[in-house]
């Protein structure tokens, strides 16, 4: 996969697609902090990060209880005390939470400090990696802090996604799914998406593996070129994600952030086809082919808990990208091309829970 570069107003940054941990060597003699998390400073201590002088090495536990700014402020305390000042590099390795962490800690000292991102999660590579930003929780508020600052660049190395959890990168499986059908002719394409995504689940041709994850990103690149700060036809990249983000902390993050996506993509498709917008058959079609089978592939247990309709709605209540005392939600229009409602109904939630439960076949 060749590099590609991001435009931004902020600034443009490249991504670079790499094949092997080589290109770790160019960061020993800069001033900076590596920052990661502690299970994948266990798994890559020998081969990476025994490189580094210990004294540069910041290692925290990244988990969304964490994505907090008492976690930033534990950051900046330990950059203070560094010799380098503003020509200070944070070097952040790991899933998107480390990546919001770090991000917005870069965003904030000193008025903003360079920071490269290394992702090792499927999500963040073809997702997060290029949103340019970055979210903390606050007490049950999920992403509500936060900052519009992008990475000095990017480096995507698949080599990581071999110590991954078969749960977490089917997460990112259902990231890049929900990507690859907002591609503007995905209505003519759901056979080769198909296909990609069994390309994707079998992981065993890593240079097919870079290239969706390129396609991907391409893709969410197109939604936000001319709309990077979120204010217009950005916010059709929440597709699946007001159901999706109700769904995590109703089951205490049981349940992993694509997954989540890929069923609030079937609530968002079902209340499309409820309003004649989306076919039967196409909503049959998405589901069975695409989406209960990746679902399912995660191997996760639903509780009937999870699905409760009155949390869910609190939940949902919360959307920070509410505009209205209406409930918001992206859905697929016939030719699946997106649009945004602000007049969801409790009814229409409470019906799309009740088909949810028949799919996923929780009593």
């Amino acid at each position: 996969m060749q590099d590609i570069v991001v435009k931004s107003k902020l600034k443009d940054f490249p991504v670079h697609f790499v094949s092997d941990f080589s290109f770790i060597k160019k960061f020993l003699d800069t001033p900076h902090c590596v920052i990661l998390g502690k299970n994948v400073y266990r798994l890559y201590k020998n081969n990476v990060f025994n490189q580094f002088a210990k004294e540069n090495v910041m290692i925290l536990d990244f988990d969304e209880e964490r994505k907090t700014m008492e976690t930033v402020l534990k950051i900046h305390e330990n950059l203070l005390n560094k010799s380098a000042k503003k020509n200070l590099t944070i070097i952040s390795f790991g899933g998107g939470i480390n990546q919001d962490v770090t991000g917005f800690a870069a965003s904030t000292l000193y008025r903003g400090v360079n920071w490269i991102y290394i992702p090792t999660t499927l999500l963040a590579m073809a997702d997060s990696s290029i949103g340019l930003k970055t979210s903390l929780n606050f007490k049950k508020y999920k992403n509500v802090i936060g900052s519009f600052y992008p990475p000095t660049e990017i480096y995507i190395n698949v080599n990581f996604l071999d110590t991954l959890e078969q749960v977490d990168y089917q997460s990112g499986v259902g990231e890049i799914m929900k990507l690859l059908l907002m591609d503007k002719d995905a209505e003519e394409k759901l056979e080769t998406i198909e296909k990609k995504i069994t390309i994707l689940r079998n992981k065993k041709n890593k240079k097919a593996v870079a290239d969706i994850i390129g396609d991907a990103m391409k893709v969410k690149l197109s939604y936000m070129e001319g709309d990077e700060f979120d204010l217009g036809r950005r916010n059709l990249l929440n597709y699946g994600h007001e159901f999706g983000h109700a769904l995590e902390p109703a089951s205490s993050y049981y349940i992993p952030h694509g997954i989540a996506i890929m069923i609030g993509i079937i609530f968002a498709n079902y209340v499309s086809q409820q309003r004649g917008l989306l076919s039967k058959e196409r909503y049959k079609q998405i589901n069975e082919k695409l989406l209960l089978p990746n679902i399912n592939h995660a191997g996760l247990r639903f509780e009937k808990k999870f699905f409760d309709p009155n949390p869910l709605l609190e939940n949902i209540k919360k959307d920070k990208k509410r505009i209205s005392e209406g409930l918001v939600l992206v859905l697929p229009e016939k030719n699946l091309a997106l649009i945004k409602i602000n007049d969801l109904t409790v009814d229409e939630l409470r019906s799309g829970v009740i088909e949810l439960r028949n799919l996923l076949h929780i009593s």
